[in-house]
């Protein structure tokens, strides 16, 4: 037999014992509790009063913690601390809701309110991919915030932020 043939024999051979065996592994188990930090800038529009604004967001750095609530279907609480800084800086917190989406993907709704130097109260959502489906995970996320109340809104308006974000995910339990 040629070397050529019997070196592509070998090939297939070891990529054949290769997929049997990752088609064998067990999936990843859901994590009973993570935590997640990311960094991230976007679009942020305002409007009231006649008046509409768009403009770059600041940057938001989110450091979240997860915890299952609900094994079947999976279900996590979250909560953490929002920064924002650049053009505004304001520190806040962040809690809610988020559920497993595929085998990399998580997608979260809850509350943000900023509560130093001002206030801003609203709500937030997300979804975030996640790469290599391991135990530490880079993270691309897409998140859209609405604030309504609080004292750096006038009267009358809302501003909704559509950010995108880079990020660490890590399985601490």
């Amino acid at each position: 037999m040629p070397v050529a043939d019997e070196l592509a024999m070998r090939w297939r051979a070891g990529i054949s014992t290769i997929a049997a065996l990752l088609a064998a592994a067990p999936a990843r188990a859901e994590p009973l509790a993570e935590v997640t930090a990311r960094l991230g800038v976007g679009v942020a529009a305002g409007g009231g009063a006649g008046r509409a604004t768009v403009r770059r967001s600041p940057v938001v750095a989110t450091f979240d913690g997860a915890y299952a609530i609900n094994a079947e279907p999976h279900v996590w609480g979250f909560a953490g601390l929002v920064i924002e800084t650049y053009d505004r800086t304001g520190v806040g917190i962040e809690g809610g809701l988020m559920l497993p989406v595929g085998r990399r993907g998580r997608a979260r709704v809850g509350a943000r309110s900023v509560v130093r130097p001002y206030t801003l109260h609203g709500a937030v959502v997300g979804a975030s991919w996640c790469w290599p489906a391991s135990t530490v995970r880079a993270c691309a996320d897409l998140e859209g915030d609405v604030y309504i109340a609080g004292t750096d809104l006038p009267t009358h308006t809302a501003v909704a932020q559509v950010i995108v974000a880079i990020g660490v995910t890590f399985d601490a339990w």
